[in-house]
């Protein structure tokens, strides 16, 4: 626990030291609030029916979309952004002979995004709420707490496996921004699954983030449980138990062959 705090202190100290940078993402946030929310008076009183289970608000159901998918962006990019700064300072040697395996630093390391992605979650929620009127009193907190950790756990595995990769092929930037663009759009960050083609909606069957925003929603803007969301809940601790185990595994491997190989320091 120590030596995660002192990870958490270290970023949190420099990202602060960077007032301008760090107060700009949430003027960017609240940007993005703003849009949605006109882009919900642009759809008029009538809304989208599909949305009617969540409470027919766009504003906050693509409002919980983002915030949600804020964390699995920091995930998708987070650990494989380590290995490649650690490559290119030519620290990832000195890394690895730490006492500490390197799969426990790279999460230490991310302990504060996961945090302030936290934060940010709390800053999207919150500011929908008090300017333009989103409607949460009947959230449950708990189970939105539980569903937002499980999400984490799932996407830690897979920022993990894709830092596997960019140890062993250095680069590969576009191959995950196109990955990303296929989570924002097939999981219903923004509108509805059921509005998309079947084939897709198959896809998003097998992506996380998927059954995670379901019940969000349901937990912020209808107040269900967890024992109500156990079928999602379910979903979300396999999808967590698999892919963190795949991440862990993916990325030990990949250490081993970079060490066997000698290219750890190539970059």
């Amino acid at each position: 626990m120590r030596l995660a705090w002192s990870f958490f202190n270290r970023d949190a100290s420099i990202a602060l030291s960077y007032r301008i940078a760090f107060v700009t993402q949430f003027v960017v946030n609240l940007a993005v609030v703003a849009l949605l929310f006109y882009v919900g008076k642009t759809l008029g009183p009538q809304g989208i029916p599909q949305l009617a289970m969540y409470g027919g608000s766009f504003l906050a159901y693509s409002l919980i979309g983002v915030a949600l998918a804020d964390c699995v962006v920091i995930s998708l990019v987070s650990f494989a952004t380590q290995i490649r700064e650690a490559q290119t300072t030519g620290t990832l040697e000195a890394t690895l002979i730490a006492p500490v395996s390197l799969s426990a630093i790279l999460i230490y390391s991310s302990i504060w995004n996961y945090f302030l992605s936290g934060v940010r979650f709390a800053f999207y929620l919150t500011t929908g709420v008090l300017l333009f009127g989103v409607h949460l009193g009947h959230a449950n907190l708990v189970a939105a707490l539980v569903i937002f950790l499980l999400t984490i756990c799932s996407f830690m595995g897979v920022g993990m496996m894709w830092a596997a990769i960019v140890l062993l092929v250095k680069r590969g930037e576009s191959v995950i921004a196109v990955a990303g663009y296929v989570i924002l759009v097939s999981t219903g960050v923004f509108f509805p699954v059921k509005m998309l083609p079947g084939w897709v909606q198959h896809v998003s069957a097998l992506i996380p983030l998927t059954p995670a925003l379901d019940a969000m929603r349901l937990a912020l803007l209808q107040g269900t449980s967890l024992f109500q969301l156990w079928p999602e809940v379910l979903k979300l601790i396999l999808f967590a138990a698999v892919l963190l185990s795949a991440g862990l595994f993916g990325f030990n491997a990949a250490v081993t062959v970079a060490r066997k190989t000698g290219s750890l320091t190539q970059y």
